[in-house]
């Protein structure tokens, strides 16, 4: 049985961090001296925590919210796509752990153990860029909330076998190979859904309330990656 995996990840508030964590993410996020042509990048710390929603702040918010997202130690999981062809390769099922506020994360990480639950030796997990990004997020979320697990996690690379990473696969394990998803579903023909909608919309979509969206977007990757990995899996045999 292949099990499809694709999370949506959103930032924590930098303005109620803690001091120390907030320091170590200006400093990390914005890299002085590396590009200080973006606006706002001379003012400090306390500068942007006092107007952080200011249009003079857009650049530097915008490069700490993506910081944040990407790490789980700054970021928050609300939404885990899960797909499972049980019934026979080709046909998946769709299951979306959606959190509603950020409170619900602990409660759809939970989810996401339950369902790994028991079944380990016939069960390979396909992902895009899951080695890397979505697994680990999972876990570190899991061990930063507290939430148990209830099996190992397939983190090991080239083992193909419990864990198809399909962006991995592609680049032949080279991360400066790697091409986003979108662009592969392209050459292949295959179409994105839902139809224009990008990660980088998904914390205003967050932050609107729009939460079924998300679920779809999560949803629609899932089902892509599946397509993809159907395509090019008979290659890696």
């Amino acid at each position: 049985m292949n099990l499809v995996l694709d999370i949506e990840t959103i930032p924590r508030d930098l303005r109620g961090e803690p001091r120390r964590i907030q320091e170590y993410v200006w400093a990390r996020a914005l890299r002085r001296g590396q590009d200080d042509t973006v606006p706002g990048t001379e003012a400090t710390l306390d500068d942007y925590l006092l107007s952080a929603d200011a249009e003079d702040f857009r650049a530097v918010r915008q490069r700490i919210e993506l910081y944040m997202t990407l790490r789980p130690e700054f970021g928050h999981v609300v939404c885990i796509g899960l797909g499972h062809d049980a019934r026979g390769r080709g046909d998946l099922e769709l299951k979306a752990l959606t959190a509603r506020r950020v409170e619900d994360e602990r409660t759809i990480l939970g989810g996401f153990w339950e369902v790994l639950r028991g079944r380990r030796e016939d069960r390979r997990f396909v992902t895009y860029n899951g080695l890397a990004f979505d697994l680990p997020f999972l876990l570190r979320r899991s061990i930063y909330l507290g939430v148990a697990p209830t099996t190992g996690l397939p983190l090991r690379p080239f083992a193909l076998d419990s864990h198809f990473d399909v962006m991995r696969a592609l680049s032949n394990w080279e991360r400066t190979d790697a091409v986003r998803l979108d662009v592969v579903a392209e050459l292949l023909g295959l179409g994105k859904s839902p139809p224009g909608m990008e990660g980088s919309q998904v914390l205003g979509l967050w932050r609107a309330g729009r939460v079924e969206e998300i679920e779809a977007y999560c949803l629609g990757d899932v089902r892509l990656v599946y397509e993809v990995f159907l395509r090019i899996e008979p290659y890696f045999r």
